[in-house]
């Protein structure tokens, strides 16, 4: 490999970490060439790829990247697992082909951003996969629908209880409002017809006492009158006799 076609690899291999969302390097030594094409097979299923790289080259492309934390990792045969999608793909594939194929060597790797050593990666090649888990989350967000439309239900239900109280108390206190003004109404009315009446027994009583009055001023003035020609009678008594 020449000075110009390792540069080439070197600006490949930087431009491809600053993309993936996992990298895990794995030593093959001990692997033939058909278990290593075999596992580049069953890491190409789950959309991983597997690239055998020099150490060099791969200490170059990891400057200036999360991935140069690893420096230490590019020591003898050296390929790496790289996937762009599902960032536990290449723990699981590995793990499980590692189970068949001992020799393979887990030796770290990068996930998420995220330096992770053999006993993580292990641990995360145990998680349930991509479609496992969006399934449970599903099953999560939709059961929690179901109890969120439960909820909102029973506040729905109890609000309308506390509406439906507030409309009979407002109606009963309407009622007895108006109740109360229809008896003020009447009281009112009674009132009014009773001063009337007081005021027509007044008049009533003021024309009857005019009457008497009147009566006992034409009876005193008769008085008056009988009693000035009985005086005037006796005074022509004397004069008659004298006659």
């Amino acid at each position: 490999m020449n000075r110009k076609e390792k540069e080439r690899v070197v600006s490949e291999l930087h431009e491809k970490l600053q993309e993936l969302r996992a990298v895990i390097v794995t030593d093959y030594r001990g692997l033939n060439v058909e278990e290593i094409t075999r596992l580049r097979r069953q890491l190409g299923e789950a959309s991983v790829e597997y690239r055998v790289v020099k150490n060099t080259l791969m200490r170059l492309a990891s400057k200036e990247t999360s991935l140069e934390g690893l420096s230490d990792l590019f020591v003898g045969p050296t390929a790496m697992a790289f996937s762009n999608n599902d960032p536990l793909a290449p723990a699981r594939v590995l793990l499980e082909f590692s189970k068949d194929i001992p020799m393979l060597e887990i030796k770290g790797g990068l996930v998420e951003g995220r330096v992770v050593g053999p006993h993580e990666i292990a641990a995360m090649a145990r998680l349930p996969g991509r479609e496992v888990l969006l399934g449970n989350l599903l099953r999560l967000l939709k059961g929690g629908h179901f109890h969120l439309v439960n909820v909102l239900s029973a506040h729905i239900r109890r609000l309308v209880q506390v509406l439906e109280v507030i409309r009979i108390t407002r109606q009963g206190e309407e009622e007895a409002k108006a109740e109360v003004e229809v008896k003020e109404e009447a009281g009112e009315e009674a009132q009014a017809e009773a001063e009337v009446e007081v005021k027509e027994e007044v008049e009533k009583e003021a024309r009857e006492g005019a009457k008497e009055e009147a009566g006992e001023e034409a009876q005193t003035e008769a008085e008056v009158k009988v009693k000035e020609e009985a005086e005037e009678e006796a005074k022509k008594e004397p004069q008659k006799e004298k006659a």
